[in-house]
């Protein structure tokens, strides 16, 4: 069942196409929207938006299971690929009309991609089920790292560069350039997947049906309780990096918002979602969930704390998004046992969590209302609240906790008062 493919670089041409176009919909759009012209409240409601896809995943699925071998999955991920790349191409012809135009070209690239994860997921665990955990996780991750840093920090970063080059058409001509170029990019690693991944006639093996427990509603409830801070500043970090000292922002320049945010800050989220996962292989989740959970609420007191200290220089700017960006990774890890209770093992061939749908949905609504939090409260109080926010979590995850003890209790004094 399993060869080891052109030494495994077909793992990572695979990721590589996998990655780039998600990370487009996910972080460079609410650049794109507010570079274009496009208000502070409007872009976090697009952004939110594109990733409704991610969070439609599982209606996605029928399909997946007509495909019987990975062969034909093999054939799918190539035709999405071509798809993708005639749509960023598109992209970059016909970038700068109407806020909405962009909107729906950036939508039908972010239905490509979340069909183009789930595929290309399946299609791993598939040929490697057996050596799941070994080298090819390894280069999994590496080749997301890769992936996100070329599109989210070095695109941006050249765009900035651009922007001073072309001076008064700045806006226009640099966005456009970037995308024709991460189009070639993207052209050639999916080239190179037509060479490197080879027919196979392994069975596809989607992951088994799950069927939800009891209380699933509840644990989705907490899901989205844990994660509401996280939501209310995913976007709101990067505008307030942006947006101008007058506004309460810091001002920054997109070359400084590339290596900070989308350089610096990626590294640190990638580390601290996999230092999380070698701490929840080695401890389990029972005695991690705790601590990932407060690193989770945490990451919002930088942000808070800079609102007040200005962060002066590219160096100090890095060093604290390296920390607001580790404790998010760090924290992602504490919802894996609900993710898993709700789902099963379905989405643990994910790199970056961000993308499974359960957490996707719980982030779509506290995302859309960050930029108007933001307008009405100002980045410090959106902050603060942000920060409130996360001793309430804690609060709530508690209770729930001794709640679930509290019934484990009086079941086993049941069981116990049946048998005597």
């Amino acid at each position: 069942m399993y060869r080891r493919r052109k030494g495994g670089l077909w793992i990572f041409t695979l990721f590589v196409t996998n990655e780039i176009p998600s990370v487009v919909v996910t972080f460079v759009a609410l650049v794109m929207f507010l570079q274009t012209g496009v208000g502070m409240v409007m872009a976090t409601v697009y952004g939110a938006m594109l990733l409704l896809p991610w969070a439609a995943q599982p209606l996605m699925r029928p399909l997946l299971l007509r495909l019987r071998d990975c062969n034909a999955g093999r054939r799918w991920i190539l035709v999405t690929e071509c798809l993708m790349s005639m749509m960023l191409v598109l992209f970059a012809l016909l970038m700068g009309g109407a806020p909405l135009r962009t909107l729906g070209m950036l939508m039908c690239i972010s239905c490509l991609a979340a069909w183009h994860d789930i595929v290309a997921r399946t299609y791993y665990g598939s040929l490697m089920g057996h050596m799941r955990g070994r080298w090819g996780d390894v280069v999994r991750t590496i080749s997301s790292q890769t992936a996100t840093v070329l599109t989210y920090g070095l695109m941006i970063m050249a765009v900035g560069v651009l922007e001073i080059y072309f001076r008064q058409k700045a806006m226009w001509y640099s966005w456009v350039l970037c995308c024709y170029l991460l189009a070639g990019v993207y052209m050639v690693f999916a080239v190179a997947n037509m060479v490197l991944m080879e027919k196979a006639d392994t069975p596809f093996l989607p992951s088994v049906p799950h069927h939800r427990r009891r209380q699933w509603m509840m644990q989705s409830g907490m899901l989205a309780v844990l994660l509401l801070p996280q939501g209310l500043m995913f976007f709101s970090r990067t505008i307030f990096l942006l947006a101008r000292p007058q506004q309460g922002g810091l001002g920054c320049t997109l070359q400084e918002v590339g290596f900070a945010q989308g350089t610096i800050g990626v590294i640190a989220f990638l580390l601290g979602v996999t230092v999380g996962q070698r701490m929840l292989y080695r401890w389990g989740a029972a005695r991690t969930e705790l601590p990932l959970t407060v690193c989770l609420g945490l990451s919002p007191l930088v942000y808070l704390v800079m609102t007040r200290l200005h962060p002066e220089g590219l160096t100090v700017l890095s060093v604290y998004t390296f920390l607001a960006q580790l404790l998010f990774g760090l924290g992602l890890n504490g919802c894996r046992r609900r993710i898993e209770y709700i789902s099963g093992e379905r989405y643990r061939n994910v790199v970056n969590p961000l993308y499974i749908p359960i957490i996707s949905l719980c982030l779509l609504l506290p995302m859309a209302c960050s930029g108007f939090l933001a307008e009405r409260l100002s980045f410090h109080g959106l902050f603060l609240l942000d920060a409130l926010c996360a001793p309430a979590t804690w609060i709530a995850m508690a209770v729930v906790s001794l709640w679930q003890w509290r019934m484990i209790f009086v079941k086993r004094g049941t069981v116990t008062a049946k048998q005597e």
